[in-house]
């Protein structure tokens, strides 16, 4: 039996940093380690749950459900997400959320000689923390983008601010991890798989992390859909593997025979492009493919 919530499981996520007056202090401590190093950054000191579900703005239209929305004492706004598989159009989909953000603060509903909109806006920050490579992105653990001046790379307003974080390429061990943003980033990666918070020994907000993982804490009814949201993620992953190693077999056969024949460096090439064909006929994602085979992203969608 599991001891600790695993952060990057979607339910688990939300368990952990989105459960009021219980998952309040984490999440402040996560939002500020990720802020600390932004220019303009003021410490957080609380934050307020806002209803994370946003209904479309026209007819028959699709409605969004954020994992967690916020609100901060000094008015900034906070959209945190956990995605754990690729998507086409991440940016495009996180630009999205981040806009209704701003959109939503306009006067709504009221009387025409009313609409008037002074466009005094609170900020919004969207927090993404992806289990894969968002292609847009360097291929790094941490992206702070802004809106910037393209010459001097000065910030043009404090009105929206992206953090991605990218757990694919944190590779740090526990003893290498010296701030704090790198501790939480390693907890949040490592937690569920080696069911153990690390820190805690000489940290309050990792020992607080530890009573709020407690699977043992969840009520029945937490836990019933915790375990199967797992256990959901578990199959997928299984699938993803069994593709894998499916196409590794057919592909290195095919590379084998094409190896002799032609070299042992294009043989070896036909046996990747075998297994990402065999794992874009899975379905796949490109960047998911080219984390497995070591193929680009440019060389998978030509197939």
């Amino acid at each position: 039996m599991e001891k600790y919530i695993d952060p990057t499981s979607d339910l688990g996520f939300k368990l952990l940093f989105g459960r009021e007056k219980i998952s309040e202090p984490v999440l402040v401590d996560l939002l500020n380690a990720l802020l600390c190093s932004s220019e303009g950054f003021e410490e957080i000191k609380t934050v307020s749950y806002l209803n994370n579900e946003r209904s479309s703005e026209w007819k028959d239209g699709k409605s969004i459900r954020y994992d967690i929305m916020c609100e901060t004492s000094s008015g900034h706004r906070f959209i945190v997400e956990m995605q754990k598989a690729s998507q086409p159009k991440f940016i495009d989909r996180a630009t999205f959320y981040m806009a209704r953000g701003i959109a939503e603060q306009g006067y709504r509903g009221k009387k025409e000689e009313e609409l008037e909109w002074d466009y005094s806006l609170k900020p919004v920050i969207g927090v993404f923390l992806c289990n894969f490579h968002v292609p847009a992105l360097d291929r790094k653990p941490i992206v702070r983008a802004a809106t910037l001046d393209e010459d001097t790379f000065k910030p043009i307003g404090v009105k929206t601010r992206y953090i991605f974080v990218q757990l694919p390429f944190f590779n740090k061990e526990e003893e290498e991890c010296k701030n704090l943003d790198d501790k939480w980033i390693y907890n949040i990666k490592n937690m569920g798989i080696r069911q153990e918070v690390a820190f805690r020994s000489n940290s309050e907000i990792f020992k607080r992390l530890a009573e709020v993982a407690n699977v043992a804490t969840l009520t029945p009814e937490q836990r019933y859909h915790y375990e199967a949201d797992v256990k959901n993620a578990r199959d997928t992953l299984n699938q993803i593997r069994g593709a894998y190693q499916e196409g590794e077999a057919k592909g290195r056969a095919e590379g084998e025979a094409k190896g002799r024949a032609e070299g042992k460096a294009e043989g070896e090439a036909d046996a990747k492009k075998a297994i990402a064909r065999k794992m874009l006929k899975n379905g796949l994602g490109i960047s998911m493919i080219a984390s497995f085979t070591g193929l680009s992203e440019s060389e998978i969608e030509s197939l």
